[in-house]
């Protein structure tokens, strides 16, 4: 089985609609299939809250079905990893990242995994 870190953009795709929705739901359709490791670090928890409360916020979303969404998440068969928290902050500086994404890096580079990216648009079959 093939691991890959999955960001939350990606995540929040499986939900809501976004132009990669379609993309990013094949993925969640290989994790639902046991084709595919998907690893997170414990943030990706707090970040996903916190789109659906942003959503909320500007209206675009319903409490209750942000609720849904969280919960049903919360379910999801992702694999929590976190990385070592002592360069974090030189990895952000080397990657020009937040520090909030720089643990997202560190888990790919730990792991040798390859990245799931808005910005890279999901590909399934990598």
């Amino acid at each position: 089985m093939n691991g890959f870190v999955l960001d939350t953009s990606v995540a929040i795709a499986w939900y809501l609609p976004e132009t990669f929705t379609p993309a990013a739901r094949v993925w969640q359709q290989k994790l639902l299939a046991s084709q595919v490791e998907l690893v997170v670090p414990g943030l990706h928890y707090w970040e996903f809250a916190n789109v659906m409360r942003t959503y909320v916020r500007r209206g675009e979303l319903a409490e209750d079905l942000a609720h849904e969404a969280y919960a049903a998440h919360l379910e999801a068969p992702l694999t929590t990893v976190e990385p070592g928290r002592s360069g974090i902050l030189a990895c952000a500086l080397e990657y020009d990242a937040t520090v909030y994404d720089a643990v997202y890096i560190r888990l790919a580079l730990a792991a040798t995994r390859a990245c799931s990216r808005r910005s890279d648009r999901p590909h399934p079959g990598q």
